[in-house]
């Protein structure tokens, strides 16, 4: 064999020593991330109705007297229990769970599932409640006026919690909102989802389609069995191609949050974020897998690389938030579009070892700069200049920050590292796992499966991609 091609030969098998082995990521999990969600406030009361806003230091919010990072966003003040932040919280104990096999996070999780169902969805009208004012416990809003983002973020807390445990009683109620969901705001005239159904059915937002990608049809769909599978299957096909033919812009290559003019879908006239458009084209390359379209699967291989490429700042090394209008780079750190290009990056480096070259700083940015070393989770924001939060910063937990982004960075981060550098990967679930099991949205071979109890398996997965 020529010497060249020995070398590359070696440099596909050897691991990738420069980045961060699945153990730091545990260490992240356990020492960085799990103290501010084990803050005895974080429960709520009863256990599993989790508030929705707490203090930087994990304690509660005491809404006469607000702590600062509280009170100078008035709009946190309002006394409410967000469906978002509730079902992303329960998201959270859910992956802690899947990485330890701590049964203490499965009790969790299992509590914040049993606060959605018994309480937050509409068994009347379909769906989901979205909100609720503590002062007075009413739920809302009306139907008329939710929207099919926060629903589909409704269903998170709960899909995880199937893909864990094969609960049926769970899965059931998920179909119902699901239904509801496509039944109710697809408007065949637009081939989209419409964002609520009081206002004009001809407007077309990203995040209603594909945050239902995001935030459970992909990890569920696998797991169904028929005829859900294939009518999920379906829709993810419908809204993965609807939303290249609608929000991408091929010139830009990236993709727009409106799509109701063709201004909307231009960087000289609107802006945009490698977040939404990172997380596109990770979700559209996972529906090519799932539904055998070899076009999508081509259409984020090739393009999802390229928004990597543009978001990365060789100088620091780090990601960029964004675009601006006119096509300037957004240069300051939002957590949750770190996080969404760290994970499609970590993803595409187990078969393209090219995307890795990136990981090693942007992993060490997000455990120097992100992280809070003495209450845990990370800040919303890091500016690009002083590598610290601004002062006027938002909480680390509000409606929409939650444990979902930094958690499942986490796990992400834990998966891949481990097959990047040549190691098992194990997980824990609250089901056996011999059949029909995954390692969240990857796939590998299952090389052991182990009885810790009698209701958690541990299980270990090799070749995982």
């Amino acid at each position: 064999m020529p010497l060249l091609l020995s070398l590359l030969l070696l440099a596909t098998l050897l691991p990738a020593q420069s980045l961060p082995t699945g153990d730091r990521f545990l260490a992240h999990l356990n020492n960085e991330l799990l103290p501010f969600w084990l803050n005895p406030a974080a429960f709520g009361t009863p256990q599993g109705a989790y508030p929705t806003t707490r203090c930087n230091d994990g304690t509660a919010v005491n809404f006469q007297r607000p702590c600062p990072e509280v009170g100078r966003n008035g709009w946190l003040t309002q006394q409410q229990h967000f469906l978002v932040a509730q079902s992303r919280q329960t998201y959270a104990y859910g992956v802690a769970f899947h990485l330890t096999g701590e049964a203490r996070y499965l009790e969790l999780m299992k509590s914040g599932v049993d606060f959605i169902r018994n309480n937050m969805v509409d068994r009347r009208n379909g769906g989901l409640f979205v909100t609720r004012s503590l002062p007075n416990g009413q739920w809302g809003p009306s139907v008329a006026t939710r929207n099919p983002q926060e629903l589909a973020y409704g269903l998170l807390g709960m899909s995880f919690y199937y893909y864990l445990t094969r609960d049926a009683d769970t899965l059931y109620d998920i179909m119902y909102v699901r239904d509801h969901i496509l039944g109710k705001y697809y408007n065949p005239n637009t081939n989209a989802l419409r964002w609520d159904l009081t206002t004009n059915p001809e407007d077309k937002r990203l995040v209603a389609q594909l945050d239902q990608l995001n935030a459970y049809m992909i990890l569920l769909t696998p797991t169904l069995p028929e005829p859900y599978q294939t009518e999920s299957k379906q829709a993810l096909s419908v809204i993965a191609n609807l939303m290249i033919e609608q929000f991408y812009s091929p010139q830009d290559n990236l993709f727009f949050l409106t799509a109701n003019k063709p201004e909307e879908v231009n960087s000289k006239t609107a802006a945009t974020d490698f977040g939404h458009t990172i997380k596109a084209m990770w979700m559209i390359r996972y529906t090519g897998l799932l539904t055998g379209e070899t076009n999508l699967v081509e259409f984020a291989e090739s393009n999802g690389p390229k928004v990597l490429a543009r978001a990365y700042q060789q100088s620091n090394g780090v990601w960029a938030s964004g675009v601006k209008q006119g096509g300037e780079l957004d240069l300051d750190k939002s957590w949750w579009i770190y996080a969404e290009l760290d994970q499609f990056a970590a993803t595409m480096a187990i078969n393209n070892k090219d995307t890795a070259k990136y990981l090693e700083r942007t992993y060490t940015y997000w455990f120097d700069k992100f992280v809070d070393p003495t209450y845990g989770e990370v800040w919303t924001t890091v500016l690009n200049a002083t590598g610290k939060p601004p002062a006027d910063d938002l909480p680390k937990q509000w409606p929409w920050k939650n444990g979902y982004h930094s958690l499942e960075h986490a796990l992400v981060g834990y998966i891949t590292s481990q097959q990047l550098n040549n190691q098992p990967v194990t997980l824990y679930y609250a089901h056996n796992p011999q059949s029909n099991t995954h390692p969240y949205y990857y796939v590998g071979h299952l090389t052991k499966t182990e009885s810790i109890t009698p209701a958690i398996w541990r299980a270990e997965f090799k070749e995982v991609h």
